[in-house]
């Protein structure tokens, strides 16, 4: 039986009586893990994760996938009011300890749940990770061939035996061979398009022409916003370097810098890194003189990097790399603006190729379906449990749901919340730890039936595939971080839709995008709001202290910096604040926040603050 599949459950009773018969299948197998540095002359390997349980009995329903509890996911679609089926383990009609109405009966007769495999989801579809899945990356595919590039032998081995590629895609195909050639390279590329291999290739093969008692130090150096599209880039690198003696470090904030000072120790070719960190080794742990010899210089996702604010580490770290006319500088970004254009022109030579795979085709946030729903803030939680319950009924094993909050504390906040109403919720934020935002990360990458609750630092330059629906919870910052958010879904031709959801008192965001095809969505009937209170009530009675605490702290910082947007005074800011935490939250007592902290917001001295 295969490690995924489990065996087929009993025929269930009628609706709302009996339930489903036969377990399910056994455990998937262990997965296959990486560490964080590739040594030379062999593939990194970790060890796998253990395998999965093996799914309940279905029921009557054709509802939510069967989920192995392998992760420590508290998913629980029966609580959530959700249709059971495959891999439930009870029949429609079955108790449930949550009183959220159910949903309406599925019409199919379910089946036992698969098994999970190692470190995953056993009701997941998880795709061939040497596969194109990415729906764009698919639609930018053209007729030229990997084979025909001027490619070293390990490397055209590795794509074919470990990638399992053959034909370019366009932003490949444009910028890789004046890569090859020595050219800089500025290009414009969506994330999903095939970019990263457009400078690991180039960069690569660099190393590869040089024998290794000429290379004096790092060779190659990755710059990336974020840390889950770093360690995206590493793992995708050492793919290509399965065959070649090279070696490669990925570093970034959030992990042991002691670590990363025993890896720089083994010299490796290539580091791939998240500015902050990079700027800490170079300025305290003498990485500087390591620099002195690089040969490539790569900036991805170049337009987020300095949205994000990383403008001065960035020209803080070109002062530590040899004059652009000794190195090869290849800068990728999706959107071309003027910080873009700064930088390029500090990092590039005078002369470069610009390889533009973007062009003035239509963008997502003119075409996507896009709704809005302002609500009063003592009914956002229950909005938010409508809108998961449609779009996860509106196709039960695929659907690919991404929500986005405000702050990484508030989304902590919410993926608790829901956790506890039954609601399969991931979660992945800077709060988290690197390794469980990689797992978690990996996991909506390559899987199918989920629901992912994110912050915006996260979510940066990932390629998740075939997502359904994008929920904004909250106020964007902006415009822009609206439409980044958006673009998440209906990629490449295919069907998704957005839906922003507001407080009253964040309604004034609508103006700054009237120009944009969106469609009022009204909000639910005060007869379905009280049908939903009850369970969202329970579990806000079974959050951790703690948890509330810091989402107070959150609101209060966040609606701080947009005072002026929303009109509202410190008194105000403070009143609001605590009518949340204690009508809808459901506290007994504001909480605390440290004299250090209240300063820093300007909030001392004003009325109701502790």
């Amino acid at each position: 039986m295969s490690s995924q599949q489990g065996a087929s459950g009993g025929g269930g009773g009628a609706r709302g009586g009996g339930g489903g018969g036969g377990g399910g299948g056994g455990g998937g197998g262990g997965g296959r893990g990486g560490g964080k540095r590739r040594r030379r002359g062999g593939r990194g390997r970790g060890r796998g994760d253990g395998g999965g349980g093996g799914g309940g009995g279905g029921g009557p329903g054709n509802g939510a996938p069967g989920h192995s509890n392998n992760n420590n996911y508290n998913y629980n679609p029966a609580a959530a009011g959700l249709p059971l089926g495959p891999g439930a383990g009870a029949g429609v009609g079955a108790p449930s300890n949550s009183t959220m109405p159910p949903m309406p009966p599925a019409q199919a007769a379910g089946g036992g749940g698969g098994g999970g495999s190692g470190g995953r989801d056993g009701g997941a579809k998880v795709n061939n990770p040497n596969s194109r899945t990415s729906t764009t990356t698919m639609s930018q595919m053209t007729e030229s061939k990997f084979a025909q590039l001027p490619l070293s032998a390990p490397t055209q081995r590795a794509i074919a035996e470990v990638l399992g590629y053959a034909t370019l895609t366009k932003v490949q195909n444009d910028s890789i061979p004046p890569a090859l050639a020595g050219h800089d390279v500025l290009a414009k590329a969506k994330t999903g398009t095939g970019k990263t291999l457009s400078f690991l290739f180039p960069a690569i093969e660099g190393v590869a022409r040089t024998p290794r008692a000429q290379r004096k130090g790092i060779w190659v150096l990755i710059i990336s916003p974020t840390r889950e599209l770093a360690q995206q880039i590493a793992d995708e690198a050492n793919q290509v370097l399965t065959f070649h003696d090279m070696s490669l470090i990925c570093v970034v904030g959030g992990t042991n810098i002691k670590a990363d000072i025993r890896g720089f120790r083994d010299r490796p070719d290539i580091v791939v890194a998240t500015p902050g960190r990079l700027n800490d080794h170079l300025d305290n742990n003498g990485l500087a003189k390591d620099m002195a010899g690089l040969s490539h210089l790569i900036f991805d996702e170049a337009d987020q990097l300095l949205e994000m604010g990383f403008r001065p580490a960035i020209e803080a770290i070109l002062r530590y790399m040899p004059h652009s006319r000794d190195r090869q500088t290849l800068l990728f970004s999706a959107t071309m603006p003027g910080d873009v254009r700064k930088i390029a022109q500090l990092a590039l030579k005078e002369r470069y190729e610009f390889v533009d795979c973007v062009g003035e085709e239509e963008s997502t946030h003119q075409h996507v379906p896009q709704q809005y729903t302002v609500c009063g803030q003592d009914q956002q939680v229950e909005e938010l449990c409508q809108l998961l319950r449609e779009n996860m009924a509106a196709d039960p094993r695929g659907h690919k749901i991404i929500v986005f909050f405000t702050t990484a504390r508030l989304t902590q906040f919410y993926a608790e919340l829901c956790n506890l109403m039954g609601f399969p919720v991931l979660e992945i934020h800077s709060r988290k730890s690197q390794g469980h935002r990689n797992k978690v990360s990996e996991l909506f990458r390559n899987g199918q039936g989920l629901v992912m609750f994110t912050s915006d630092v996260s979510a940066r330059g990932m390629d998740y595939p075939d997502v359904s629906a994008v929920i904004q919870v909250g106020l964007p910052s902006d415009k822009a971080q609206y439409i980044h958010r958006l673009g998440r879904t209906a990629r490449a031709g295919k069907a998704g839709h957005g839906v922003l959801l507001l407080c009253d008192f964040e309604s004034m965001f609508l103006s700054d995008v009237r120009d944009l095809p969106m469609q009022r969505r009204d909000p639910l009937p005060k007869a379905s709001v009280a049908q939903i209170t009850p369970a969202v009530s329970e579990a806000y009675d079974k959050m951790a202290r703690l948890s509330v605490v810091c989402a107070y702290q959150a609101w209060l910082g966040f609606y701080n910096g947009h005072l002026r947007r929303i009109g509202w005074s410190k008194a105000d800011l403070v009143a609001q604040a605590n009518y949340w935490i204690t009508t809808i939250c459901r506290q007994q007592e504001v909480p605390g926040i440290q004299a250090k902290t209240l300063g820093k917001m300007g909030l001392r001295g004003v009325p109701g603050i502790f």
